[in-house]
């Protein structure tokens, strides 16, 4: 018995490692390992927050932006807030952070946020002056995004953003600043 099985009950020749190596050819070679994921390019960086209501919105508002595939992630408490607030100083530095690697490695272009309403961090952030009336709610998220925006244009000039809100029932608005 001269095969690369070492049970007495094998008959076949192919070792575990010298068929795992043949499944993995096999599933590239048919296309399932998508090639663009070693291209080395995105259009964007997308922010949004860690909110587990919102993580299936998130994912189709980007798709609906034609962003599937073309964005690298980071998801912090309060995303545009965990950017600039200094009640949050370790996101603050894993989001700029994150940012540099985005542009180095994959090239982006520009950084969509995502902020979403009824924020848990926004009310940390905030306290009682956390504004749960709609028009407030939307005009606090426009100083923290425009704190963003400056922040954003001093540090990587070169890059485009975009602000969105979400709303809990998944749609969105862009905020223009």
């Amino acid at each position: 018995m001269n095969h690369l099985c070492h049970s007495p009950s094998c008959s076949t020749p192919w070792h575990r490692r010298a068929f795992l190596g043949a499944g993995l050819v096999a599933v590239g070679a048919a296309g399932l390992i998508p090639t663009r994921a070693f291209a080395g390019h995105a259009e964007a960086l997308a922010l949004t927050c860690i909110d587990y209501r919102l993580v299936d919105d998130a994912v189709h508002f980007f798709d609906g932006k034609h962003l599937t595939n073309e964005y690298d992630q980071v998801s912090l408490a309060g995303a545009s807030l965990a950017a600039v607030s200094a009640k949050f100083p370790s996101s603050n530095a894993a989001f700029w952070d994150q940012l540099s690697i985005a542009k180095t490695l994959h090239h982006i272009k520009k950084v969509v946020v995502l902020d979403h309403r009824d924020c848990g961090a926004f009310k940390v952030a905030f306290g009682d002056r956390f504004a749960s009336e709609r028009a407030a709610e939307t005009a606090q998220h426009k100083q923290v995004m425009a704190q963003m925006k400056a922040a954003l244009k001093a540090k990587h000039p070169d890059l485009g953003v975009e602000f969105y809100l979400l709303a809990l029932d998944g749609s969105a608005e862009e905020i223009t600043l």
